[in-house]
């Protein structure tokens, strides 16, 4: 009885917590790294992140610049995706560049709809490209009916 009541408290927190992640707004709009930090040094070490060989620092940094939507490093992702030989990688840069709403960096995800050897990353770019055109259209069909 009493694993039984810790179970349903388990699940509840569990529900509460999908609930919270789930409900971040994900129409907020890129901001310059200067709203996040002082130092001068942020956006070079984050640039310098996101060019590093070591894996873990390299996608860390993409993380946070599609997180908080650094619109500095832009180009630098838009690079990074057309020379990137990792595939996990690739797909994370396709994922921030939706995130960040980046019209250049859709153009490329649509590419590796066709180009890109690795089946996951055309699948992947194929359901990024998709809610980019989903959304897209959503957009222009609200503008509409909002001028009526």
């Amino acid at each position: 009885m009493n694993t039984r009541k810790i179970l349903v408290k388990k699940i509840i927190f569990g529900c509460i917590l999908a609930l919270v992640l789930l409900s971040t707004n994900s129409e907020a709009q890129s901001i310059s790294i200067k709203e996040l930090t002082n130092s001068k040094y942020a956006l070079d070490n984050l640039i310098t992140g996101i060019k590093s060989e070591n894996c873990g620092i390299k996608r860390s940094s993409i993380y946070f610049a599609g997180k908080y939507r650094i619109k500095e490093v832009k180009d630098v992702l838009l690079d990074q995706l057309k020379n990137e030989n990792e595939s996990c990688t690739r797909i994370l840069i396709a994922m921030v560049l939706y995130e960040m709403g980046s019209t250049d960096g859709l153009l490329l995800v649509r590419d590796l709809i066709q180009t890109d050897e690795d089946v996951k990353v055309r699948r992947m770019a194929t359901h990024i490209y998709y809610e980019y055109l989903k959304n897209d259209n959503e957009e222009y069909v609200s503008g509409i009916l909002d001028k009526e």
